[in-house]
């Protein structure tokens, strides 16, 4: 038989086992075609497609790569070698296969689509919604287009346009369980939990296997408080895909919320596999890959040729909250380097004389990362808190403020009059579902302003004019605020304010963590006995494992914020000496 005939043959005899999803067998003919009738371009494409489907995309970018050699103006192998470099985790090397793509095919509505998909796991969210956007201009009946663009919707912090795109793919493509997923997880960010679960279980009725479902109603349960079942959702995610990083990360945290810490601490460090928090953990995200390519520090037992590089992790509250393992990695004799947000790099010299601090940065100053070992420091926990037994060993009080700045602020505070001074915070930046119930407007405790010989000072970050102007002609009460200090950035500032304060009252945020530090006495406020963090469980004492200090007020009857506040209001009413209890 001509050989050229043959390859015919065998090509559209792979194309329909192709299409009726036997890709192995396909794989094979398609390689035999390529023997009777080299470079083909036809046969080349949909083998890399195959290969791509069979997920051996190292192997599939070779053949795309081989293709443009023969013919360099090829769309369709371009966006066949972007979606391979995608797979490969070289999504900046995508974006300029994607862009080729488009030069020769501009209306080349899934090359757009993909490359909307590169620019979100290049951290460019609304690029990528521009690209989607561009897309359905041209297929506007596009159900993965518009999956791909309520993606780039709830990367932007937007889940209720996020919903809306899924809900338009689902009426193109009412079987789409991905998309049902994903509308599941707008509803999460929305604390619409009822419906979120409606729509995993809907998912999981098409795709029984679909482990991010299962793993979307862990988070379900996680937000609702109900910790035993969520263990079991976040398991059963598992047993349909042990590499499922937010069900390894999710199932870590959940056993943190329950103090079980040696079994947690382990999948806690599957943090960067999972893409929603490696996004979080630096600001860039080439700081991470940087991160994983160096030696990694195992512990005290570890001997080390020179320093080891302690790298900060996340947001400013969780440089303090990690940073109170300082004094055991002290003790273990190990020299480190710690890295800590430039505005508190004094604050920890002067706590600790002898360590070596410096400011973050990205990339990281040189120091940290010609480090002999490194490690981040949201994994020193795994090394010394691995029971509850062993938050005993919590410093009462890590940081200190500067004496002559408490002195002056105290002056001030004392100017307003006799009694109890109290510091007030009620905002926390997060936004979403971490945001969700750690925040509340000022005028919610107005009640408390009603408080004789009882005198509040404004501790929250960014602007709080309007707010505390609503409340003062309210209520007649002016809350003591220090215009002249830069909340932001001085944060020397906000130490002495808090310390010279008698008690901080405030939500989840960084106040409460910097007061901690401080050993000064916080009331840290949340609804219905839900915890927004790990940090924050507690296990009936109503007290802080992480700051021995701070205690937690809430009850699972403080549904609302109304009768939580009032519950306060009683307390400090008849708590006047709870001034400064636990320093030391």
């Amino acid at each position: 038989m001509d050989p050229l005939a043959e390859a015919k043959r065998l090509f559209l005899e792979a194309l329909t086992l192709q299409e009726k999803g036997d890709l192995e067998r396909a794989e094979g003919l398609y390689r035999k075609a390529l023997t009777l009738a080299p470079k083909r371009p036809s046969v080349m494409n949909n083998l890399a497609a195959v290969l791509f489907s069979l997920k051996k995309y190292a192997e599939a970018r070779l053949v795309c790569e081989q293709l443009l050699e023969i013919d360099p103006a090829d769309a369709t192998a371009l966006l066949h070698l972007g979606n391979c470099q995608a797979q490969l985790d070289s999504a900046g090397e995508a974006l300029i296969s994607y862009d080729k793509a488009l030069m020769i095919r501009p209306d080349f509505a899934d090359a757009l689509t993909n490359r909307g998909n590169a620019l979100l796991a290049l951290r460019r969210p609304g690029e990528a919604l521009a690209s989607h956007d561009r897309a359905l201009a041209i297929a506007p009946g596009s159900a993965e287009a518009l999956y791909n663009r309520g993606k780039a919707l709830l990367e932007l912090k937007r889940p209720e346009e996020a919903l809306a795109s899924y809900e338009r793919a689902l009426a193109i493509k009412p079987d789409y369980a991905d998309a049902l997923n994903n509308s599941g997880n707008a509803l999460v960010e929305q604390g619409k939990l009822e419906q979120a679960e409606a729509q995993y279980v809907r998912a999981i009725a098409i795709q029984p296997d679909h482990a991010k479902a299962y793993s979307g109603l862990g988070v379900v349960r996680h937000d609702q408080g109900r910790m035993d079942e969520a263990l079991r959702w976040f398991e059963q995610a598992l047993a349909r895909d042990a590499s499922l990083a937010d069900a390894q990360y999710n199932l870590a945290v959940t056993r943190l919320y329950r103090q079980e810490f040696e079994a947690a601490w382990p999948g806690h460090e599957h943090r960067l596999a999972f893409a929603d928090v490696r996004k979080l953990v630096r600001g860039n995200l080439a700081t991470v890959t940087l991160y994983e390519q160096l030696a990694r520090w195992q512990g005290p037992e570890q001997a080390v040729a020179g320093a080891v590089g302690i790298w900060a992790e996340q947001g400013i509250g969780d440089h303090v909250l990690y940073s109170t393992l300082i004094p055991e990695l002290i003790a273990s004799g190990v020299p480190f380097i710690y890295e800590v947000d430039q505005r508190l790099v004094g604050v920890y010299e002067r706590a600790f004389p002898n360590g070596r601090f410096v400011a973050s940065a990205e990339p990281p100053q040189e120091v940290l990362r010609r480090a002999s070992r490194v490690m981040l420091a949201g994994s020193l926990p795994g090394l010394f808190r691995r029971s509850r037994e062993s938050f005993a060993r919590q410093p009462r009080r890590l940081l200190s403020a500067l004496p002559e700045r408490v002195a002056k602020y105290r002056s001030r505070m004392d100017a307003l009059g006799a009694g109890f001074k109290v510091a007030l915070s009620w905002q926390s930046r997060r936004k979403g579902r971490a945001g969700l119930g750690k925040s509340l407007p000022l005028m919610q405790f107005a009640p408390l302003l009603e408080l004789e010989r009882v005198h509040f000072v404004d501790v929250q970050y960014g602007d709080t004019v309007a707010e505390r102007r609503e409340v003062e002609q309210c209520s007649g009460v002016r809350l003591l605020h220090f215009d002249e200090v830069d909340y932001f950035h001085d944060l020397e500032a906000v130490l002495a304010i808090l310390e010279a304060c008698d008690l901080l009252i405030t939500t989840s945020n960084v106040s409460a963590h910097l007061a901690g530090a401080l050993g000064m006495p916080v009331w840290l406020l949340y609804l219905a006995e839900r915890p927004p963090f790990h940090y924050w469980a507690h296990d009936g004492s109503h007290r802080c494992l992480w700051y021995p200090s701070v205690e937690i007020v809430s009850a699972p009857h403080f549904t609302t914020w109304d009768p939580l506040i009032d519950h306060v209001k009683e307390r400090l009413a008849r708590e006047p000496t709870h001034a400064r209890q636990g320093r030391n």
